[in-house]
C-alpha cells in the first residue's frame, strides 16, 4: 500500500461519509464568507483600488454578478460530485420540506453552515486586518435602507426565497431539467445583490448575514434575516406539495431508490423522491 492510499484509508477510518459532507458544508459557507468580506474589503474602503470605479449601484451589478457565478460554479460542482454545498440553512431546510433531503441531516448542516459563516468572517479579518470593521465595510453586513423596516425586511427575504426554491422544486420534479439548477439559483443569487442588496440588504441567507453580524456585534434587522429565508423555503415546500402529482400506483412505487447509508446530495436525489411513497421504501423520509 502506497503512502496516498495509506493516507486516503486513515481518513476514512477517522471521518464517516456524512462527517466528511458535514466538514466541507463548514468549509465551503466559510470560503464563501471569506470572499463576501475580501470584495467589500477592496470595494468599500476608503483605500480600495475598486472603490473608485464601482461606486453605489454599479458595486452591487459587479457583485451580483461575480456571486451569481461563483455560487453556480459551487452548486454545479456539488450536484455532479454527490456531496453538500447548500451555504445556506434556509436551502437546507427547504429541501428537506421538499423531502429531497434526509431530516437527521437538516441540523448538523445548519450548525456547519452558520459557524462556517463566522469562521470565514474571522479569517478574512486575520488575513486583511482591521479594516474589514471600518465603517465603510461593516464585516459586510448587510442593512436596509432607512425608510424600510422590520416588516419590509421580512417580507424582502422572505420572499426572495420562495421564488428561489420554488423555481429549485419546478426543475425537481423534471429529471431533464435538474441541470439548469445551478444556473438558476446563480442567477436568483445575482437578483437579490442586484435589486434588494441597495434596498433591504439581500441576504436570502442567515448564515450569509449572521457571521458578519455576530462579528461586527450588530444586530440590527438580524431576526428578519434569519427568519425571512426559512419562511419563503417553507412556503415553496408547502407550494410544492400543493401540486405535487398524485401518488405512484404500487408497482412505480416498488422501484429502488437511493441506497441506505450512501453519501446523500441533496440536490442530486432522484425527483421522484418528491412524490408521496410509502416511507419505509424512503429513507430519506423521517
Amino acid at each position: 500500500m502506497t503512502h496516498s492510499s495509506r493516507h486516503r484509508a486513515t481518513r476514512r477510518e477517522f471521518l464517516s461519509p456524512r462527517a466528511r459532507t458535514f466538514a466541507l458544508e463548514f468549509l465551503i459557507t466559510a470560503g464563501i464568507l471569506f470572499l463576501i468580506v475580501t470584495t467589500a474589503r477592496w470595494i468599500f474602503a476608503p483605500d480600495a483600488p475598486l472603490g473608485s470605479v464601482l461606486k453605489g449601484r454599479a458595486a452591487f451589478v459587479a457583485l451580483g454578478i461575480f456571486f451569481g457565478v461563483v455560487n453556480t460554479a459551487i452548486i454545479h460542482y456539488s450536484m455532479s460530485r454527490k456531496t453538500a454545498g447548500h451555504m445556506n440553512p434556509s436551502v437546507s431546510i427547504g429541501l428537506w420540506l421538499l423531502r429531497v433531503f434526509p431530516g437527521r441531516d437538516v441540523l448538523p448542516f445548519c450548525v456547519a453552515q452558520m459557524t462556517g459563516a463566522v469562521a470565514g468572517v474571522g479569517l478574512a479579518r486575520l488575513v486583511w486586518g482591521a479594516d474589514v470593521g471600518l465603517p465603510q465595510v461593516g464585516w459586510a453586513a448587510v442593512a436596509p435602507q432607512p425608510d424600510w423596516g422590520f416588516w419590509g425586511v421580512l417580507t424582502a427575504e422572505t420572499v426572495g426565497q420562495l421564488i428561489c426554491m420554488t423555481l429549485v422544486a419546478a426543475l425537481l420534479i423534471r429529471p431533464r431539467w435538474e441541470w439548469l439548477i445551478p444556473g438558476v439559483v446563480g442567477l436568483c443569487i445575482s437578483g437579490f445583490i442586484m435589486i434588494l442588496g441597495p434596498l433591504a440588504g439581500g441576504s436570502v441567507n442567515p448564515a450569509r448575514q449572521f457571521g458578519p453580524a455576530l462579528w461586527a456585534g450588530n444586530f440590527g434587522f438580524l431576526t428578519a434575516y434569519l427568519i425571512g429565508p426559512v419562511l419563503g423555503a417553507a412556503l415553496a415546500a408547502a407550494l410544492a406539495a400543493a401540486l405535487r402529482p398524485p401518488v405512484l400506483p404500487p408497482a412505480a412505487a416498488e422501484e429502488p431508490v437511493a441506497e441506505q447509508g450512501a453519501a446523500v446530495c441533496p440536490d442530486t436525489i432522484p425527483p421522484e423522491l418528491l412524490r408521496d411513497r410509502p416511507t419505509h421504501d424512503d429513507p430519506h423520509r423521517i
